[in-house]
């Protein structure tokens, strides 16, 4: 860094860009995960009416496994709750970055603000 920052002040700057970047990973990470949930939730809708015991088809990785209506729902309900979940998990994880984040940069800026003086 400078000669004018303690390296006590050096490594608060190094665990502020660190959690900046973790919260930026989070970020990515709930939006990819909220994109999966809204499929989810699209495909629940297109087989809500249709009767259990109608065979389908549904997809695991590359391949397409024959199915009836009914075990597709539930697998379908379980990755929207899986989703739920991980999504909930995600954003607490990064309100604790946010906050960790917005104490870093008070100390930051209060120290950098006394040594200008």
């Amino acid at each position: 860094m400078s000669k004018g920052i303690s390296p006590q002040l050096e490594e608060k700057i190094k665990q502020y860009q660190s959690i900046q970047q973790k919260m930026a990973a989070f970020q990515q990470q709930i939006q990819a995960l909220k994109m999966e949930q809204i499929e989810v939730e699209k495909a629940l809708k297109e087989i809500d009416e249709m009767p259990d015991d109608e065979i389908c088809y549904r997809s695991i990785g590359r391949l397409m496994v024959k199915s009836t209506i009914k075990e597709s729902k539930e697998k379908l309900s379980d990755q929207k709750e899986l989703a739920d979940t991980r999504i909930k998990l995600s954003e607490k994880s990064s309100e604790k970055l946010k906050k960790q984040f917005e104490e870093l940069e008070g100390t930051i800026k209060a120290a950098l603000g006394t040594g200008q003086q």
